[in-house]
């Protein structure tokens, strides 16, 4: 039930980026930021078109995630035995779809904020989602360790 319900929050998080795009995409200046340094300032440019990367990258990662879920067996998954099951596979990869489209969410805000002037820098909650990127992606390889300990040895 937890992982229905992070999907349908994913799939309108995902809708949300394209809508916010579209939205303020016409407004834009002809050249916009692409790149942040680590402490926040723009230091990459390029034509307002770039700014359908990150809603595209977010729809890639949302199609691989969602498809990691549809084969619990596939022999290309490298998770332990006791975790091959749709619903172990379904929490994993729509946890750590969260965080990744609430990353790439605002990151597009505050692109599309510095190239209308509203602000000059990245701001400090990227690096609150980054940190909650890595710690469901830490949990998760946490479980999987544990989970991968009872699994018995095949030979």
């Amino acid at each position: 039930m937890v992982a229905k319900g992070l999907l349908v929050v994913n799939i309108f998080l995902l809708i949300s980026i394209w809508i916010f795009t579209g939205w303020k995409y016409a407004g834009l200046p002809e050249i916009v930021p692409t790149h942040f340094v680590v402490n926040g300032p723009a230091d990459g440019y390029d034509h307002k078109r770039t700014i359908w990367f990150l809603p595209s990258i977010a729809t890639f990662l949302f199609f691989i995630l969602f498809a990691v879920t549809r084969n619990p067996n596939s022999p290309m998954l490298n998770v332990p035995d006791s975790f091959r099951n749709k619903k172990s596979l379904e929490l994993f990869a729509y946890s750590v779809l969260l965080p990744l489209l609430l990353l790439f969410g605002y990151t597009l805000l505050e692109s599309i904020s510095v190239a209308e002037g509203k602000t000059n820098t990245l701001g400090n909650l990227f690096f609150v989602l980054l940190g909650l990127l890595f710690a469901v992606i830490g949990t998760n390889i946490f479980i999987m360790f544990k989970k991968g300990k009872n699994d018995p040895i095949k030979r």
